[in-house]
């Protein structure tokens, strides 16, 4: 994957959290949070890799963001 796109998922994920509610990561399972922040970003396949490793690239900002 690609530098900028890696930048481009952090950010992406940074600006979903900002927005989620308050207690939205306490009471909602992290596979629904994670589905619902690829569903939200759809040019996320244009990025010339497997929708497998951009899930893992999601998954990793997102427990960096909220852990």
């Amino acid at each position: 994957m690609k530098l900028w796109e890696r930048r481009r998922i952090d950010r992406q994920v940074r600006l979903f959290i900002k927005s989620m509610p308050e207690n939205y990561k306490i009471y909602t399972p992290k596979e629904q949070i994670i589905s619902e922040i690829l569903a939200a970003n759809d040019w996320f396949i244009t990025i010339s890799k497997p929708m497998e490793v951009i899930r893992e690239e999601v998954e990793k900002q997102f427990d960096m963001y909220v852990s």
